[in-house]
């Protein structure tokens, strides 16, 4: 990785997504108020992290493991174990599986996930997928998990993501080092990626302003 420029330049993302800055920290502000919501907002974050881990034994399945490879998938897997914890914890109830009941917006989020990934991979190609799709799911869950630990310090919430940010951002460094020398396509992707991330979090919004008009 150059020494010169990190993932968040090259990406351009932070500046891409400065618009979304005060609405997803309002969001995030209401949701951790209202244990109900944060339950199904952190088991909807669980899904997309098993998604994630599921992607990666999938698109890995023949191809040689390293084990680099093995730590990113069973900290993915962690990670979706870590939310789904906490989100029975402040819930107070068993949350098993993903559900339209138990998940906040699950086919949308899915949604989400799975045109980013067949984007990507139609851009790049199934061979350099795995490394793309993961580079820009982490300069997403690096941005988000930033102002979601900012939120949940402010409100006094009992939980922390700075381990889990820190694995986050390992991964970020991982995978820019390995394809983001290429930045004219890093800022594509990534473009790409705050669009359809635009049109997910207008229906989180919708979820969370229901809930307050009911």
């Amino acid at each position: 990785m150059s020494a010169s420029i990190s993932p968040w330049t090259a990406s351009g993302m932070r500046d891409e997504n400065k618009r979304f800055e005060a609405p997803v920290r309002a969001f995030l502000d209401a949701i951790v108020r209202d244990p109900p919501a944060h339950a199904r907002f952190m088991n909807m974050l669980s899904m997309l992290e098993h998604m994630g881990s599921r992607k990666i034994m999938l698109s890995q399945m023949n191809r040689t493991l390293t084990e680099e490879t093995l730590s990113h998938l069973s900290e993915e897997a962690r990670h979706a174990y870590f939310f789904k914890r906490h989100a029975e914890r402040i819930g107070g109830e068993k949350l098993d599986g993903f559900t339209d009941e138990n998940a906040m917006c699950r086919i949308p989020a899915a949604m989400y996930f799975g045109r980013l990934d067949a984007g990507i991979s139609k851009e790049v190609g199934d061979e350099a997928a795995y490394q793309w799709v993961s580079l820009i799911i982490e300069l997403r869950a690096c941005w988000l998990y930033e102002i979601y630990q900012d939120v949940l310090e402010s409100s006094g919430v009992a939980l922390s993501l700075k381990a889990l940010l820190a694995e986050e951002d390992q991964h970020l460094a991982d995978m820019f080092a390995q394809c983001g020398g290429q930045h004219d396509l890093l800022k594509k992707l990534s473009a790409y990626e705050t669009s359809l991330f635009g049109k997910f979090w207008a229906v989180l919004q919708q979820e969370i302003s229901f809930r307050q008009a009911a």
